[in-house]
C-alpha cells in the first residue's frame, strides 16, 4: 500500500499537472489536506517503528480521517454556535467555510439530480467490478512475478501500485483538465487515507505490524515525498507542468531505488 500511495502522488498530482499544464488550488484547503496526509503517514511510520500499537495507530488513523470528513462536510455555522471562545469560533468557522466552499464548488458542476435506485445499482455493480478486477490483477501479477523470479515486495510496490492506481489516476486527470485543483488534492488524500486505514491499519490489527527494513524505507520515502509535493504545490499556489515533471522524476528515482533494493 505504501508503493500505491507513492504512485498516487506521482500520477494523481504530478502526471495530472503535466497533462493539464496548470492546476490552481486554494492554499488553506491545500494546507489542510497536506496536514491530514502527513499525519496519516506519520501514524503509520510510528506503527512500523512500534512506537504505536496497532490499536493505538488504528485509532489515530480513524480519528484523523473523521476530522477530515467533518471538515469537508460541516459548515462553519455549526462552529459559530459552539461554546468555544468567540475569536477561536470565528477563525475555525471561517476556515471550515473556506474548505467546505472549495471542496463543493469543484464537484457541483451541472444540474444536480436526486440519486435513485439506478444510481445505487450502478455503485454496487461498479464496486463489484473494481474488487473483482483488483483480485484478478493481484493474482496475475503475482503469477508473473513467480514465473520471472521477481520478489513479491517489488511486484506490490511498483506493478500492483500502478495497476490498481489507474482508475484514480484517470479520475484525477479529468478533474485536472477542468482545473478543479481542490478535487484533485481531495482525490489523492482520500485514496491514500483509505490505503492507510484499510491496507495498513486493519491488517495490523489482525496480524500485527512486522518490522521490515524495506517497508520502513518506503514509509520514509512516502513521508518525504508527501511533504515535498505539498511544499511544491504551496509555493506555486498550485502545480504547473514543470512541477508535475519534477514530481514524476522524483517518483522515478524511487522506482529505480526500489528495483536496486530488490
Amino acid at each position: 500500500m505504501l508503493g500505491s500511495n507513492l504512485f498516487n502522488l506521482a500520477a494523481l498530482m504530478g502526471f495530472s499537472a503535466i497533462l493539464a499544464g496548470n492546476i490552481t488550488m486554494q492554499r488553506n484547503v491545500l494546507a489542510f489536506n497536506a496536514a491530514v496526509s502527513l499525519l496519516e503517514t506519520g501514524f503509520v511510520a510510528l506503527m512500523m517503528l512500534h512506537v504505536l500499537t496497532p490499536v493505538a495507530g488504528m485509532a489515530a488513523l480513524a480519528a484523523t480521517f473523521s476530522v477530515y470528513v467533518l471538515a469537508v462536510s460541516l459548515p462553519g455555522s455549526v462552529v459559530k454556535r459552539s461554546p468555544l471562545p468567540r475569536e477561536i469560533r470565528r477563525m475555525i468557522a471561517a476556515f471550515l467555510d473556506d474548505v467546505h466552499t472549495h471542496h463543493h464548488k469543484d464537484v457541483s458542476h451541472g444540474k444536480q439530480q436526486r440519486p435513485g435506485w439506478r444510481s445505487l445499482v450502478g455503485i454496487v455493480c461498479g464496486l463489484v467490478l473494481v474488487v473483482a478486477g483488483s483480485m484478478g490483477t493481484v493474482h496475475t501479477a503475482i503469477a508473473i512475478g513467480d514465473a520471472w523470479n521477481v520478489p513479491h515486495g517489488l511486484i506490490g510496490a511498483l506493478l500492483l501500485a500502478a495497476l490498481t492506481g489507474f482508475p484514480n489516476a484517470y479520475t484525477s486527470i479529468r478533474l485536472a483538465l477542468r482545473n478543479q485543483g481542490t478535487a484533485v488534492v481531495s482525490e489523492t488524500v482520500n485514496s491514500n487515507t483509505i490505503n492507510m486505514v484499510i491496507g495498513v491499519g486493519v491488517p495490523a490489527l489482525v496480524f500485527g505490524m512486522a518490522h521490515k527494513p524495506v517497508a520502513l524505507t518506503e514509509i520514509w520515502w512516502l513521508l518525504g515525498f508527501t511533504a515535498f509535493v505539498s511544499a511544491l504545490t504551496w509555493v506555486g499556489n498550485g502545480l504547473s507542468r514543470t512541477h508535475g515533471m519534477i514530481i514524476v522524476t522524483v517518483y522515478l528515482a524511487f522506482v529505480a531505488a526500489r528495483v536496486i533494493w530488490g
